[in-house]
Parts: C-alpha cells; structure tokens; sequence
C-alpha cells in the first residue's frame, strides 16, 4: 500500500476515527481503565492527525479574499456560517469533541484521547476546506 493511498483513506475515514476515539475516551474513563490503554490511543489517533496533516497540509496556503473569490469580509463569513466552506459535520465533531474533552476532565489520562480526536477532526477540517474559487463548474 502506497503512503498516498493511505493518507486518501484516512482523509475520508477521518470522521469516523473522531467519532470512535470520542467514544474510547468516555469509555475508557467510565470503566477506570489502565492508564496505558488511553495513552496508547492518543498515541496512535495523534499520529494519524500529524500524518494528514503533513502530507496534505493546507492545499492553498495563504490567499487574499479576492483570490479565493470573496469581495468583502463578511462574504467569508457568511460563506462559512452556511457550511459551505467547511466539510460537512466539522461544527458537529468539534462541538461532540469539546463536550467530550468537559466530561473527561482537560488534564487527565482518559482525556489524551478526547484531544487526539479534537485535533484529528481539526485537521481533517483544514486540509478539506472549499471556497468558491476551489470550486468547479463541472461537479
């Protein structure tokens, strides 16, 4: 299996590992698990963000509000309160993160977890934003 492949599945698949990382974190903490076992998931779903971050980073980079097809501030801003720019279910997965992060306590063991999925879906977020001017006439 190429790496690129790879980093295509875990983008598409980003989500889902959230959603279960999420649920390990309270799981884990409700049944007083080993310390070890949450750790180890953070570990791992940490190293799954850092990849995709990485490898697709930000496909832009830094543009000016006319080169991503916007005429004033508030057209980005409404651009994105409609959820057009962001993934669908970003707000949702952040929103389910963060209440997750509450419930576990911000510094213990069992939260590792609940940050590694936090920062996962943030990046997952990032690195599949679409503004106007990424989008095609085609599709």
């Amino acid at each position: 299996m190429r790496f690129g492949t790879f980093v295509d599945g875990l983008s598409r698949r980003a989500p889902v590992i959230v959603i279960f990382t999420l649920c390990a974190a309270l799981a884990t903490e409700w049944i007083g698990a080993p310390a070890w076992l949450p750790e180890s998931v953070a570990i791992i779903v940490g190293s799954l963000a850092l990849a995709l971050m990485t490898s697709k980073g930000r496909r832009h980079g830094f543009r000016t509000s006319e080169e991503l097809g916007f005429t004033g501030g508030s057209d980005w801003l409404n651009h994105e309160l409609a959820g057009k720019g962001t993934p669908p279910g970003f707000y949702l997965l952040g929103s389910f993160g963060f209440l997750t992060i509450m419930l576990t306590g911000f510094q213990s063991a069992y939260a590792m977890p609940a940050w590694a999925g936090f920062g996962l879906g943030l990046v997952w977020g990032i690195v599949n934003v679409r503004y106007p001017v990424d989008e095609d006439p085609e599709t």
